[in-house]
């Protein structure tokens, strides 16, 4: 989950272990208990090959070479306690705890070339160990007040992490003007805690009204420590304490965010609008390389609005629109050059302005019970001012950034800005009805994709638009516990749009289609077969796939009730 600070979706061939357990009681007639604990052990390794090539002709193309191994230990325990004091309040805690450890290996060779010569070459050795833990609990009281609809809730939250580990960095560079290596060990250590809370008082008015009131502070604080040396040939040791690459860290985030909003309606027509007023402030202090300090506020005006209607006894539709705000993170605003991931090298920028996003969905839904028909239809939309990206800037010759870094041509320095023009528009159309003739239901669906991403390479502002349209079906049997099949088919068709390289327009096209079946004997006999191709195409040659899987299985079921 989100609480795994080295672990997510990983690229490459991964392989899991995993072992839970999962515990629920009642003790007494109030209190209601459950936990679990889980542990997963993942091995992943990531073979990747990738080129780069750039519109802007000065700019040298990148070939990179990468393999990477990891291993990842995680152990999770959960908790909930549900206490129902009376009639009228109610109790409910929820404790959890990880613990973690990561060990990862990773080898990188990067080519920087223009037409006809090699620009610079490097190699980057990166071995590497992380360990932490990550304590959390909440805790919510509710409390029902005599009068129908008038209510009471508080929500205390608190989480408490820490994490520590070293890198050890064997570096090298080759280019016309300069030969260079260097090896470097980096210890890092961050901690932090939140502590937020959420009140929440409704009253009724009249009948089928209702008014909200909710406020919700929160305060954060994170503390980073990043020390590297260097490694000293005479003492055999890394003893050399580079400033450059060392940082000290202190952040505080506090939050404070109070609302209105009015209800009114019953089940079947709502409707429901408000409005919230943030305001937040980030300030950090940093110590390393150099005394540096970020210190921003904002204040939002946040409106909300909802509308829900039952259109007939099938029908029913609801409209939904949010205003919220992301804020940048500390790393996005600290003033600080990372070089750790040479040739590629990132810096902070404190200038950096939230970014407020405006949400706009839909859902249409339409459910026949009597004759098996479903008709579910989604639109979503958003809209986001000072999207934050990471423009990219490539010298063309040696460049130097900071007080003494040079960049040379074909590395790359990212730093986040804000640009506008970020839109996103989603729908989602399934209808399903039965086949009688044929003992089955059929499930149709369509979809439709766009997004509009600003981007920055070398100052040069530009749009990327993406659309994506898919379509797929599927025939599910129902004809009996003996006999059971699925056939399925899904297409996605991808075009690709840039406003400055028009020859870097692209279309691409994927499919997925599978056949299962599953046969089952009255003596206990079961057969399985799956059956799926799948096809990528429009891709650079070489990388287009079309392949077959085929998975098949035979099952015994025995014993008394076998």
């Amino acid at each position: 989950g989100g609480g795994n600070f080295s672990v997510g979706t990983q690229a490459g061939i991964n392989r899991t272990n995993a072992f839970g357990i999962n515990f629920s009681d009642v003790w007494g007639q109030k209190m209601t208990v459950s936990a679990s604990y889980f542990f997963n052990h993942s091995n992943n390794n990531t073979n990747q090959i990738s080129n780069r090539q750039y519109f802007l002709n000065s700019v040298p193309s990148i070939a990179d070479t990468a393999m990477r191994t990891s291993n990842n230990y995680n152990h999770r325990i959960n908790m909930r306690m549900e206490y129902r004091i009376d009639s009228s309040n109610q109790l409910i805690i929820t404790p959890n705890l990880s613990f973690q450890n990561n060990s990862s290996n990773s080898l990188t060779k990067t080519i920087s070339y223009l037409p006809g010569r090699i620009v610079s070459q490097t190699i980057n050795d990166v071995k590497s160990e992380t360990g932490g833990y990550n304590l959390g609990n909440n805790i919510l009281w509710r409390h029902s007040f005599p009068k129908r609809g008038r209510t009471f809730s508080v929500n205390l939250n608190t989480s408490f992490n820490k994490r520590d580990g070293e890198n050890i960095t064997d570096y090298s560079e080759t280019s016309a003007r300069r030969d260079t290596a260097q090896q470097r060990l980096t210890d890092r250590f961050n901690d932090g805690y939140n502590l937020s809370s959420n009140l929440v008082y409704t009253e009724p008015i009249g009948q089928k009204a209702q008014l909200q009131l909710n406020y919700n502070p929160s305060i954060s604080r994170s503390r980073g420590d990043q020390q590297a040396f260097l490694y000293d040939e005479d003492e055999k040791e890394y003893s050399l304490f580079d400033t450059s690459l060392s940082n000290r860290v202190t952040t505080n985030y506090n939050r404070q965010n109070a609302g209105l909003s009015y209800r009114r309606g019953d089940r079947d027509n709502t409707l429901s609008f408000g409005v919230n007023y943030q305001h937040a402030r980030l300030m950090s202090d940093q110590v390393f390389p150099r005394t540096t300090s970020v210190n921003q506020s904002f204040s939002n005006l946040l409106p909300n609005a909802m509308w829900r209607a039952k259109l007939s006894n099938r029908s029913n539709i609801r409209l939904f629109y949010r205003a919220n705000t992301n804020e940048p993170s500390v790393t996005q605003l600290q003033n600080v050059i990372d070089i750790s991931n040479l040739p590629f090298v990132s810096a902070g920028n404190p200038e950096l302005e939230q970014q407020t996003s405006h949400t706009l969905s839909t859902r249409y839904n339409y459910t026949n019970a009597a004759k098996g028909i479903l008709f579910v239809a989604n639109v979503f939309l958003q809209k986001t001012d000072n999207y934050i990206t990471n423009a990219t800037f490539i010298p063309t010759r040696d460049s130097i950034i900071g007080s003494k870094i040079v960049l040379l041509p074909g590395q790359q320095l990212t730093k986040p800005v804000n640009l506008d023009g970020y839109t996103s528009a989603r729908s989602f159309v399934t209808f399903a009805v039965p086949l009688k003739f044929i003992k089955s239901n059929f499930n149709l669906n369509a979809g439709f994709n766009y997004s509009q991403q600003p981007g920055l390479i070398n100052n040069v502002e530009s749009n990327s638009k993406n659309y994506t349209y898919t379509l797929g079906s599927v025939v599910a049997s129902n004809i009996s516990q003996y006999v059971d099949f699925t056939v399925s088919y899904s297409a996605n068709f991808n075009q690709v749009k840039n406003e400055l390289q028009k020859n870097s327009n692209d279309k691409y096209f994927s499919h997925v289609a599978g056949l299962q079946l599953n046969l089952l004997s009255k003596n206990g006999w079961l057969f399985q077969n799956e059956l799926n191709n799948q096809l990528y195409s429009g891709l650079t040659e070489g990388f287009n796939q079309n392949y077959w899987l085929w998975n098949m299985s035979v099952g015994k079921k025995f014993l008394k009730d076998q």
